[in-house]
């Protein structure tokens, strides 16, 4: 074998190719043909569009005698192939004569590893399509759009450029069957093709009229996603529809036709379509999985949380009972989309936070700094809110009225520890130290994005089981500024809505915390408990929504978590008519999303809610899926 010196540990994928068909050639010159092959197929592995490398096994085929000798050295032991040595043998195809062949092996190798170029090698060309037989090309095109993502990652889609130049001279054949077409519109569509996607199922559909006088089902099928990649939900619709009358018995896509009504928010017709999947198969978790999410929905409005909480439960425990099921998991997000806590903390609704938010603005105007303010409060508001004020502007001397029973700075018990705050009149100050820096860095790495579910959040929350209580507490009474740009922007809208959000996050970070102790005895537990039952402030909300997020993840919790929450808004409520309380409304929301609640304190909930939202000229949270919700992502895609 002959010796050529080693590439250093660096060098592209070119180098190392061109390192080996170095390698190669130096066999063939020495007469040692088999090790020449191995060295070749290590350079297409590196690099499948090397010129050299083609050119080199030509030279291979020569010293071997022919094409089919050639292809016998790179078949090794003969029970699996290199993808480089396949690459070769598939080169060594046409040469052959076998050039139908070479096009179906090279669509399978492109299944086992679609992100490399595979079709640059300079025997393939779109032109191949013209000659080539209508089953060869389904079984190649069907092979690759099988493999990849929808849509492909983008090095996909470069790497797969010629296979959608090789649909596109096919489907430019005149009579070309309908199931090719088809097999070529799924590539185009995930290759971003989605005109040609549509223009090929559309003469599939043709095609299939003029042998059997009718659509089939399976080109409907395939022009409904041809439609929907495009963005075209109604032809879809229409597509499947009319699919769906060719083949009732068809659970698949009825579970498709429940997705597309339900994304298009027709949730009574995606419960209709969801029934019938569930009907044609009883056993299947994503029938029942549909089904359930559509009922939510269907059942009302999230936002104003008329719904029945029961279905979406039933979904959340049927996503525990399938962990794996990506399918399940979806429909418990798309379930909880746009309604408060479910997907998203609210925005804080105290005076202070407007005074916040304007006296931010003028510092950073460049207006000039704020030397002195002095402001009137009619109402005690949130501790942690007050203290923010306090902390960014110390010069700020703000009066608050009296205190109007029942008293906001007292706690409901101090049965499971001391509050987070204790009061000197009207001033708040927090019990517990600043955090460390360590404890602030966990908090700024989790706390960035809202939650798809309550399950989401508690996964996503996980990583503040390595702080301690002291770190846990601290990061809830000393919450810094945000950092990350989206926030820092949305913050100029709704003031203070990080710290609101973050402290929600501790809180269901909370859950992680000493886990190995057993929930009924558990640090974790008295902690929520001790916030719970705390004077009226943002950190009650935080800790009601984490302990509402494990009775959805651990059921056994259920009676006790129901109970406690029931008990701290029915507290809450008697503020209601008394005095002005920003404790009611999130408490009540969260109290309809916690499992297993009394139906009387849930229907009291409701009907305070409703009460509300008729004297006000304008709800927040109606607003909420308009404003947070879109401004959040506008400035995330931005």
């Amino acid at each position: 074998m002959a010796n050529i010196g080693e590439a250093g540990g660096g060098g592209s994928d070119r180098d190392h190719a061109e390192l080996e068909v170095r390698r190669c050639r130096a066999n063939l010159a020495s007469g040692d043909l088999a090790h020449a092959a191995v060295h070749l197929g290590r350079a297409l592995a590196h690099e499948p569009a090397a010129e050299s490398a083609y050119a080199c096994l030509g030279e291979l085929a020569d010293a071997a005698g022919s094409f089919e000798a050639a292809c016998e050295l790179f078949k090794g032991d003969g029970t699996s192939v290199a993808p480089g040595n396949a690459a070769a043998i598939t080169a060594l195809l046409p040469g052959q004569g076998r050039v139908s062949d070479a096009v179906e092996l090279l669509g399978a190798l492109v299944a086992a590893n679609p992100a490399k170029p595979w079709a640059a090698a300079p025997w393939f060309s779109p032109d191949l399509a013209l000659s080539l037989p209508e089953i060869s090309i389904g079984q190649a095109v069907t092979a690759v759009w099988k493999a990849i993502g929808n849509p492909a990652p983008p090095e996909t889609a470069r790497a797969l450029t010629p296979w959608l130049a090789l649909a596109r001279t096919a489907a430019s054949r005149p009579g070309l069957r309908a199931d090719v077409l088809c097999a070529a519109s799924a590539l185009a569509r995930r290759l971003g093709a989605h005109q040609d996607a549509i223009d090929w199922c559309r003469r599939a559909e043709e095609r299939d009229k003029q042998s059997q006088g009718v659509a089939s089902q399976h080109t409907l099928i395939m022009l409904g996603y041809a439609y929907r990649d495009a963005g075209q939900p109604s032809q879809a619709i229409e597509a499947w529809t009319r699919a769906s009358a060719r083949k009732p018995a068809n659970a698949d896509l009825m579970l498709d036709l429940a997705d597309i009504t339900f994304d298009q928010g027709d949730f009574a017709q995606s419960q209709r379509w969801a029934e019938r999947a569930a009907a044609l198969n009883g056993s299947s978790p994503k029938a029942r999985a549909a089904l359930l999410a559509a009922q939510f929905r269907a059942d009302g409005d999230p936002v104003d949380l008329v719904a029945d909480i029961a279905p979406l439960i039933a979904l959340a425990d049927l996503s525990a009972a399938h962990p794996d099921s990506s399918y399940i998991r979806r429909c418990v997000s798309r379930a909880c989309d746009g309604a408060p806590w479910l997907r998203m903390v609210p925005p804080p609704t105290e005076a202070i936070c407007a005074s916040y938010g304007e006296l931010t603005r003028i510092e950073e105007s460049g207006e000039g700094r704020i030397e002195s303010v002095r402001s009137y409060m009619t109402s005690l508001e949130a501790p942690t809110a007050m203290s923010l004020h306090r902390a960014r502007f110390p010069q700020a001397s703000i009066e608050v009225g009296p205190v109007i029973e029942p008293d906001p700075r007292v706690p409901v018990t101090t049965e499971f520890g001391s509050p987070l705050w204790s009061y000197d009149g009207t001033e708040a100050t927090a019990t517990v130290p600043p955090p460390s820096t360590a404890a602030l860095e966990v908090v700024h790495t989790i706390a960035t994005g809202i939650w798809a579910d309550p399950l989401v959040a508690y996964d996503k929350a996980a990583g503040f089981g390595a702080l301690d209580t002291t770190a846990l507490l601290g990061l809830l009474a000393h919450m810094p500024a945000p950092r990350e740009p989206s926030w820092v922007a949305i913050g100029r809208e709704h003031p203070l809505n990080w710290q609101r959000f973050a402290q929600v996050w501790v809180c269901v970070g909370i859950l992680h915390h000493r886990t190995d102790e057993p929930w009924p005895q558990s640090a974790r537990r008295a902690l929520l408990l001790r916030l719970l039952f705390g004077p009226e402030d943002w950190t009650v909300e935080a800790a009601a929504f984490a302990l509402c997020v494990s009775a959805w993840r651990f059921p056994a919790q259920r009676a006790e978590v129901a109970e406690v929450i029931g008990q701290r808004y029915l507290h809450a409520a008697k503020a209601v008519g008394r005095r002005p309380t920003q404790l009611h409304d999130p408490l009540a929301r969260i109290l309809l999303i916690c499992p297993d609640v009394d139906p009387e304190i849930a229907r009291q909930a409701r009907t305070a809610l409703a009460e509300e939202r008729e004297a006000a000229d304008a709800t927040d949270v109606g607003q909420l899926k308009e404003s947070l919700l879109r401004r959040w992502k506008r400035r995330k895609d931005g």
